[in-house]
């Protein structure tokens, strides 16, 4: 190049060295490209792929929602685009978590880095320190971008959610003209001829395709759903007062007949119209006789009628005028035909409403006639309000006639709470009437009609299911059958999960009740369910991520390990231990430390499904270590104290102990306590720091054997080397008696008239001492019984009485002497033979004896007794 800008000359190189060079040139080349070629393409599937994938989307969003005037059907779709992302942002982090785990675990196996000082590594591990470094970095960048991109993606969400209520917020509170402005009166006079002419065009015309189409093959589709709309009309008009007559001569004050009842009420008054609106839609549809602009306003009329016919058959249901035995709501009569007639009549003044404003939208009307055709039926919705609750008002004529006495409310008369709240909504759509928010207006009236009637849907179904869960799975039908026979579950574990079932159905329709009132206000069940799965899923605090997914999963996995803890205890129990040589207090120890280890490794699981690092136990442990030292000092010392018992065994079960002044057998070692029954069938709970800290007697602690010790006093009479081998042999002849070792006879006291002896003998087990301690007393008894000889009957004699004896013999002698003399009595006297006869003696029983033959010999006793009363 140089040569041909100048005169210069250039020396030209050699021909070798310039097909040299490009033959490098090419190498070169061709090296670049196969290296390019031997690297790996970028695989769309692989974490970082998706990631950068959904960064781009992520962005093009937030550069969407940049604009200022984006609209709500643009906000809308916006967010119905940024769903998936967060789904898959989601996904990927957890996919990408265990990844990041393991990455440093294994960067954690090579151990740091040795120091300037120390012998380098090897090679090899220099190799593999280096990839896996390189793995876990990519992992944990990987990682952070996603958490990353996920709060982008979440503050996004929030953005839109935001811009949807402010645009709802100013199109609903936007101010416009008063309908007391002179102004738009005179507008709306104007432009009502041009109204008109546009309502008579567009409706004529459809009018006219209408009677068109009747003459050919789509009137033939048209009269017979009208026909069919007819038909059901007039099944519902003749048969619905039959089946209400039907029910109500059946007098039933079962609440769950009478929710049934009210449940066929609502399908048999609503169904039949609309399933009419339907078909004639479907009709006018199929046929092709809905232009763009007639078509709202048919449905318009359809979905009125049928939202007209639905509330009617909802609060018949639920209020009965002329069905008090099955009214669900506790009201007056009076009331009750109120309410039935308040929400026709607004349900009616709504359907209108939104007929005409269908109507004004189709022909374009002018917006001085909107605003004042909207404005007269708000204001009609205000006024039957307000009527209609002024009627709703307690009557304390027919109050005090009911209670025969002084005003006393009766149920469900007082309804002052509830016209209050009317009068305050009446007051609220009048005002904004006349200050120009007829939007607002408009809106509030909706939400008046369509709150009432979630809350009327939403009693009637609380009700069912409150009441018909429980009975159908615990009753006397099919279900509750199928359950006990088929699954095997018992009556109080069904009842139990009625219970759940039931609360957890409650609780589902709480909340759907609650998005259902709060959807028309700019809360979409998609952002309340964002929120949701947003605390169910996990948000951070402190470091710590808390789900309630994962509390959820931790709790089932505690359950589940309990569960599988207790049915090995079950099997060690039952099935294994019993096959063994092993004692019960050992087995009891077994099955208990095997219950402490499940125990310890559920609370492990639970523990770590929580995402709870051991790091955050020890310092919350070291922070409750004082308030455990404190607070339950007694409950880790009887804890410890178990333990010890468990291992050191000197108490098992089964074993006879006294513990203070309560005997009885040990029957189960827990955590905190020990039960012992005593032998009154009682059971004492000891603290187990009591039996390690105590004195206690342990009567089986080295074998079970027992011993049986019977003392007994014979007289001096008898033979003690009879009275020993008597005892010998009795202990001898008792087969549960051990004779290793033998029975010992122990001659142990003789005294005065009796001798004293110890049975002394041994026994295999210590349950059976009682039973053969009376088995040996019987025997013994008896064997006494026989070796005793016959005593004879005792004698009375008195001794020391000589002197009475004279005494009293002297006085019978007088009185022999005065009764053989002739009395002398005065003569005023009377002669006494009942004092003679009174008085027992000797010489009347001499007589006695003489007039009746010789008695046999008198009893050895008889003598001492005539001696006696000598």
């Amino acid at each position: 190049m140089a040569a041909r800008n100048g005169p210069i000359p250039v020396p030209q190189p050699a021909p070798g060295r310039g097909i040299l060079l490009l033959l490098a040139m090419l190498l070169a080349l061709f090296g670049a490209f196969q290296a390019f070629a031997q690297q790996p393409a970028a695989d769309p599937s692989s974490p970082r792929a998706r990631l950068d994938a959904i960064r781009y989307e992520l962005t093009q969003i937030e550069a969407t929602l940049a604009a200022p005037t984006a609209s709500e059907a643009e906000l809308q779709r916006q967010r119905m685009r940024l769903q998936p992302s967060l789904d898959q942002l989601r996904q990927l982090i957890d996919e990408q978590a265990p990844r990041v785990e393991q990455a440093k675990i294994r960067l954690d196996q090579l151990g740091p880095k040795p120091d300037a000082s120390a012998p380098p590594e090897s090679a090899e591990v220099l190799r593999e320190r280096e990839a896996r470094t390189k793995a876990f970095a990519d992992a944990d960048e990987t990682m952070k971008i996603a958490r990353a991109a996920f709060l982008q993606a979440e503050q996004l969400q929030t953005a839109i959610g935001d811009r949807r209520r402010a645009l709802f917020t100013q199109a609903l509170f936007a101010a416009g003209p008063s309908v007391l402005s002179p102004d738009m009166w005179g507008n709306a006079l104007s432009t009502v001829p041009e109204d008109l002419r546009a309502s008579g065009y567009i409706f004529g015309g459809w009018l006219s395709g209408f009677s068109d189409a009747m003459s050919s093959v789509r009137g033939g589709l048209i009269l017979l759903a009208f026909g069919g709309a007819l038909l059901l009309y007039y099944l519902r008009r003749r048969y619905l007062p039959r089946f209400k007559a039907r029910f109500s001569n059946a007098q039933s004050g079962d609440s769950l007949h009478c929710l049934y009842i009210a449940l066929a009420h609502v399908v048999a008054g609503a169904a039949p119209p609309a399933l009419a609106s339907w078909l004639i839609y479907a009709a006018l549809n199929t046929a092709g006789l809905l232009p763009p602009r007639i078509q709202p306003v048919v449905a318009a009329i359809v979905a009125g009628l049928a939202v007209v016919a639905f509330i009617q058959a909802l609060l018949d249901a639920l209020f009965a005028p002329s069905q008090p035995h099955r009214r669900l709501v506790s009201v007056m009569d009076r009331t009750a035909f109120t309410v039935v007639w308040l929400g026709t009549s607004l349900a009616a003044v709504l359907a209108v409403s939104k007929v005409l404003e269908a109507w004004l939208t189709a022909i374009a009307a002018g917006l001085a006639v909107s605003i004042i055709l909207r404005s007269i039926l708000v204001v009609v919705f205000a006024v039957t309000l307000v009527v209609g609750l002024y009627r709703l008002r307690d009557n304390e004529e027919i109050e005090e006639e009911a209670c025969l006495g002084p005003y006393v409310a009766v149920e469900g008369a007082s309804l002052g709470p509830i016209r209050i709240l009317g009068w305050i909504i009446g007051l609220t759509l009048s005002l904004a009437v006349l200050g120009g928010y007829v939007i607002f207006a408009s809106f509030l009236m909706e939400q008046v009609i369509w709150i009432a009637m979630v809350a009327c849907s939403v009693l009637l179904t609380y009700q069912l299911v409150d009441q018909g869960i429980p009975h159908a799975m615990t009753g006397k039908g099919r279900l509750a059958l199928t359950l006990k026979a088929g699954l095997g579950i018992r009556a109080h574990t069904l009842e139990k999960i009625a219970v759940i079932t039931a609360g957890v159905l409650k609780l589902m329709l709480v909340v759907i009740a609650f998005l259902l009132i709060l959807a028309p206000w700019g809360l979409e069940s998609t952002d309340f369910f964002t929120s949701l799965r947003a605390a169910f899923f996990g948000f951070q605090v402190g470091g710590v991520t808390i789900s309630l997914s994962s509390i959820i999963f931790s709790g089932l996995l505690f359950a589940a390990g309990l569960t599988a803890t207790r049915s090995l205890q079950g099997w060690l129990e039952v099935k294994f231990l019993p096959t063994t040589q092993l004692d019960t207090g050992l087995r009891n120890s077994i099955t208990t430390a095997a219950g402490y280890v499940g125990y310890l490794a559920a609370v492990a699981l639970a523990v770590s499904a929580l995402g709870l690092s051991f790091e955050r136990l020890t310092l919350v442990a070291s922070a409750l270590s004082v308030g455990i030292g404190f607070g339950l000092q007694s409950v880790v010392s009887n804890f410890v104290s178990g333990l010890i018992l468990l291992w050191e065994r000197p108490i098992r079960v089964g074993d006879q102990v006294v513990v203070g002044d309560a005997e009885g057998i040990v029957k189960k070692i827990n955590v905190r306590s020990t039960e012992i029954a005593t032998f009154d069938r009682s059971s004492v709970i000891v603290p187990n720091s009591n039996l390690v800290s105590g004195v206690v007697r342990n009567r089986v602690r080295n074998d079970r054997t027992g011993r049986i010790l019977i003392s007994l006093s014979v007289p001096r009479s008898l033979d003690a080397g009879e009275v020993r081998a008597m005892l010998n042999e009795v202990a001898n002849a008792h087969g549960d008696v051990m004779q290793k070792p033998p029975p010992a006879i122990l001659f142990k006291k003789i005294g005065t008239a009796t001798m004293d002896f110890d049975l002394v003998c041994v026994v295999a087990d210590v349950d059976i001492v009682g039973r053969v301690t009376s088995d040996l007393n019987f025997a013994i008894h008896k064997r006494l019984t026989e070796m005793e000889p016959a005593a004879g009957t005792p004698e009375l004699l008195v001794k020391g009485l000589e002197g009475v004896e004279q005494s009293l013999g002297s006085i019978a002698a007088a009185v022999t002497r005065e009764a053989a003399s002739p009395p002398r009595l005065p003569p005023e006297a009377k002669p006494a033979p009942a004092r003679s006869r009174r008085r027992p003696g000797p010489p009347l029983e001499e007589e006695e004896s003489e007039a009746a033959p010789a008695p046999p010999p008198p009893a050895p006793p008889e003598p001492a007794k005539d001696d006696s009363k000598e």
